[in-house]
């Protein structure tokens, strides 16, 4: 019996609804790169993490990442952090996010990031997971995210204390 039975039936109807989607979203190909895409572990008992990554627009026209999907998550949800009077807090991107021609999307600690809600199961550091960033008008382009350990306490910003 797998470990986490209902993530299987979950995977099962999320490839299900992309098959059915699939014609109906594609468009022209991506002309996004995507690097350093990697995830924060989440251990036995929480469900959820962040994830982090570089988006490059090799394009002459603006590009807007418009949402992230795993079949792993309940949910994956673009945010990005901002400091008020010295406290971090947290701002859905709902429009998504612009990357302009030729420019570079980051997404690190303390800045913009993916939420990664209602996860299947713990990640530990080296496990890999596969995520679909989806942009408007173009197809939707898949990575592998590697599990890393937290980053360093200097990429947070000076004075940011957590709430």
């Amino acid at each position: 019996m797998p470990l986490f039975p209902e993530s299987k039936t979950f995977a099962l109807a999320a490839t299900v609804a992309a098959l059915l989607a699939g014609p109906a979203v594609a468009g022209p190909a991506a002309s996004v790169t995507i690097t350093d895409a990697w995830l924060r572990p989440a251990p036995a008992g929480m469900s959820m993490t962040s994830g982090y990554l570089t988006l490059r627009n090799t394009s002459a026209q603006p590009v807007r990442l418009r949402a992230a999907a795993t079949p792993l998550a309940r949910s994956v949800t673009l945010h990005r952090s901002v400091v008020t009077g010295g406290v971090a807090r947290m701002e859905a991107l709902s429009e998504g996010l612009v990357i302009p021609p030729g420019g570079s999307a980051v997404f690190k600690p303390g800045g913009n990031h993916l939420m990664l809600e209602g996860l299947s199961h713990p990640l530990k550091v080296g496990d890999k997971l596969s995520l679909t960033l989806s942009f408007d008008g173009q197809t939707a382009t898949t990575a592998v995210f590697e599990v890393r350990a937290s980053a360093p306490d200097e990429a947070m910003p000076a004075g940011m204390k957590m709430r």
